[in-house]
């Protein structure tokens, strides 16, 4: 059995060096002075969505070091961690993507991952921006067409009252080159405001089970990946 399947979360420390982290993140801000990023809002009860991003279409054009690296070293560690039946997601968009968060109290919603393993890693540490996971934490359906369901048990696990007394909160602070992999879809997880004077960067790495397509949901993409105003429920939850 593997460290996620026990776990639910890995953490390793210096999975980049300092040299490393810089060199990304001046090469980062090279990009966003003559390409402005879609600034992603969504307004939620508690915590809200609000970033800015490059997704993996982007990356793959422009960041040839954060691109080997998804297909190559991050993917052979994720799948020792999580199991050979891991592979890379079919949508580039989603595989992997640069998520920064302004210090002005940007938070990330609480949700679970569409895919089955996630990995974080952080370029900078900054005041603030934690995030707080709540490892292997769900009563996952692998259904599909039981959206409907799912959130109905996905509330309920979340009551305080329930969640307080079956699971256990883990909050990582950010830190340079720290990388945290997860088993997305069955880790409740969110990111705390950012406070300070320096954005919070961090790469995004998505990967699922060998031979599924759940990554592709166009209606999902407009919601994380561009700033177009979003209609109807939320995504995550198919009807």
């Amino acid at each position: 059995m593997t460290n996620l399947s026990e776990q639910g979360c890995v953490v390793v420390e210096n999975y980049l060096d300092a040299a490393q982290c810089e060199d990304l993140l001046a090469r980062i801000a090279d990009y966003r002075k003559d390409n402005p990023l879609p600034e992603i809002h969504r307004a939620t009860k508690g915590r809200s969505l609000r970033y800015k991003v490059l997704d993996g279409e982007v990356i793959e054009g422009n960041f040839p070091f954060i691109w080997d690296l998804y297909n190559n070293d991050m993917l052979d560690l994720v799948r020792k961690e999580a199991g050979e039946n891991i592979d890379l997601l079919s949508n580039a968009k989603v595989g992997v993507n640069v998520n920064i968060m302004a210090p002005q109290g940007n938070t990330y919603r609480w949700h679970y991952d569409r895919n089955a393993a996630t990995a974080i890693l952080y370029l900078n540490k900054v005041e603030g921006g934690e995030t707080v996971l709540f490892p292997n934490y769900r009563i996952h359906l692998k259904n599909l067409r039981l959206g409907w369901l799912q959130n109905l048990l996905d509330k309920f696990i979340h009551i305080p009252f329930i969640r307080d007394r079956f699971t256990k909160r883990l909050v990582v602070p950010p830190a340079q080159g720290k990388l945290v992999i997860m088993a997305g879809n069955k880790c409740w997880h969110s990111v705390r405001p950012v406070y300070g004077d320096q954005d919070r960067v961090n790469i995004i790495f998505a990967f699922d089970k060998a031979n599924l397509d759940l990554a592709t949901n166009p209606n999902l993409d407009r919601y994380l990946y561009t700033d177009k105003e979003q209609e109807g429920t939320d995504p995550n939850y198919k009807k």
